[in-house]
């Protein structure tokens, strides 16, 4: 049986925004037009129309009172519409008298032919002629708006005519049709110039983004204290991109110069106790040597295998901790009988240094148990390390206003220089490496605790003074942020 990848489609190239801005621009800007022009034509058309009917009506009132002014004799009013018709093929208008029994009396020349009498609406009352009593016909490619009216001797003796009127409007609509073709032309003209007008526009709108473009383009490894200027000033709806784009750079410079950092400090840590380990090997290979000599060497070596244990694992533990996806199992528990807890595992350590441990205060704690011990541990190790003899370590816990537990170290060793504590807390730093005993100290451990408060979501201070101590504070919130947490409980 034979299976098929199953490779997904290949997406279609998607516009640029330049092309999306210029076709939006172009077709917003036709439409735009397109509507002006329209609703134009239309109150053209509008305006057209209500003439038509007013010339109906006033034809229709003038030709009332030529009847009723040759005293109500269908003869004078035929005579007024013959004058006003006959003799010429450009009349405005056609018209046909009718009688109640006779039917037609009288009418233009030729109409007969073009506009029969079946064609006309039904005639109506002078001052009902309106849009509805109006209708239009198409004749011989002419276009005629036809209308009826009635009119009546004053006596109620009388007998009605009626007065078929023929209006010739073929000269608007020509009018209207020379109006729509210059439209249509106008319009299909007009969508090049609104694409060059669209591509310019938006090339000078999408400017100052080239120029962030060509910023970041500047960037390198060996160049990223670059940063995009702010003069001349950036339109505002870019200022807040521009700030945080240079923030942006300033933090991966920040990155990659503790990285740097790093990398140079590791190969320094690391280079020492393997050189310990090679020197010692080849002394013990230069000549033939007793076994305890050989038990020495090996002793030795063991030891700088330890320290190299110790600072993998330190580096492991800190790479972890600054994943970020998974939670850390938290659990409430007494601060103090955990601190206790800490200081009788430490406290032969503290003995052979003739140094007092001592535990003050009460808390109720949130936290992850194993990592709590494993920074107070340091801590209590660094505190230990640098006591004086006949010292002591006090471990003082308690509780903020906020509900944030805290837990101080203070010891009452030498202290640290002022020009030290910025950076006590940087790996690898120690501020007298020549205090660290051999296999002691990698200085991570203020770096380890800083990383363990930073996924409790808390802080770690250090205050220090001269010949009277030092003081490390780490506070830990009453909520801890899950989101940032990292799963470090079985390291």
């Amino acid at each position: 049986m034979f299976w098929k990848s199953a490779e997904s489609p290949p997406r279609r190239p998607r516009l640029s925004i330049g092309t999306r801005l210029t076709l939006l621009y172009t077709l917003t800007s036709f439409v735009a037009v397109a509507a002006f022009t329209g609703v134009l034509y239309w109150m053209l058309m509008v305006n057209f129309n209500a003439e038509h009917l007013r010339f109906l009506r006033s034809k229709a009132e003038e030709l009332t009172e030529d009847f009723r002014d040759g005293g109500n004799r269908p003869e004078a009013l035929l005579a007024e519409i013959t004058k006003e018709t006959s003799g010429t093929i450009l009349s405005q208008y056609r018209a046909r008298v009718l009688t109640p029994q006779d039917g037609v009396f009288g009418e233009t020349p030729t109409m007969d032919h073009l506009l029969p009498t079946s064609v006309f609406p039904a005639a109506v009352a002078l001052g009902a002629i309106g849009k509805r009593a109006v209708r239009d016909r198409y004749v011989g490619g002419r276009h005629f708006v036809l209308a009826a009216f009635r009119v009546s001797p004053p006596d109620s003796a009388g007998r009605a005519y009626t007065v078929q009127l023929a209006l010739d409007v073929t000269r608007d609509d020509a009018l209207l049709a020379d109006y729509r073709r210059g439209l249509l032309l106008f319009l299909t003209l007009l969508v090049p110039v609104l694409v060059a007008a669209g591509y310019f526009v938006t090339h000078r709108g999408l400017r100052p983004l080239q120029r962030i473009s060509r910023a970041a383009q500047a960037v390198t490894p060996a160049r990223l204290s670059e940063r995009i200027p702010l003069d001349p000033p950036w339109p505002s709806e870019l200022v807040e991109l521009v700030h945080v784009f240079n923030g942006m750079m300033a933090r991966l410079e920040e990155a990659f110069t503790r990285l740097s950092r790093f990398s140079a400090d590791l190969a320094h840590e690391l280079r020492t106790p393997l050189n310990n380990l090679m020197g010692e090997v080849e002394v013990c290979l230069s000549r033939e040597r007793n076994p305890q000599d050989y038990r020495q060497a090996l002793a030795s070596n063991l030891e700088e295998c330890r320290r190299l244990t110790t600072l993998t694992e330190n580096l492991l533990f800190i790479a972890r901790a600054e994943e970020a996806g998974r939670s850390v199992g938290i659990t409430e528990f007494d601060a103090r009988e955990a601190c206790e807890r800490i200081l009788a595992y430490h406290a032969t350590a503290a003995a052979n240094r003739d140094v007092r441990l001592v535990c003050e205060g009460e808390a109720r704690l949130r936290a992850d148990p194993i990592l709590f011990r494993q920074a107070l541990s340091n801590l209590l190790a660094n505190a230990i390390r640098h006591s004086l003899a006949g010292g002591e370590v006090r471990i003082a816990v308690s509780k903020s206003r906020a509900g944030n537990v805290e837990i101080e170290v203070r010891d009452q060793g030498e202290g640290i220089a002022p020009e030290h504590l910025p950076h006590v807390f940087d790996r690898f730093y120690q501020a007298d490496p020549s205090r660290s005993p051999r296999g002691q100290g990698t200085g991570l451990g203020l770096s380890i605790v800083r990383s363990i408060m930073e996924l409790h979501g808390g802080t770690a201070g250090l205050e220090s003074e001269r010949n009277v101590g030092t003081t490390v504070r780490i506070c830990f919130p009453t909520g801890v942020p899950s989101a940032k947490m990292t799963e470090l409980s079985s390291l």
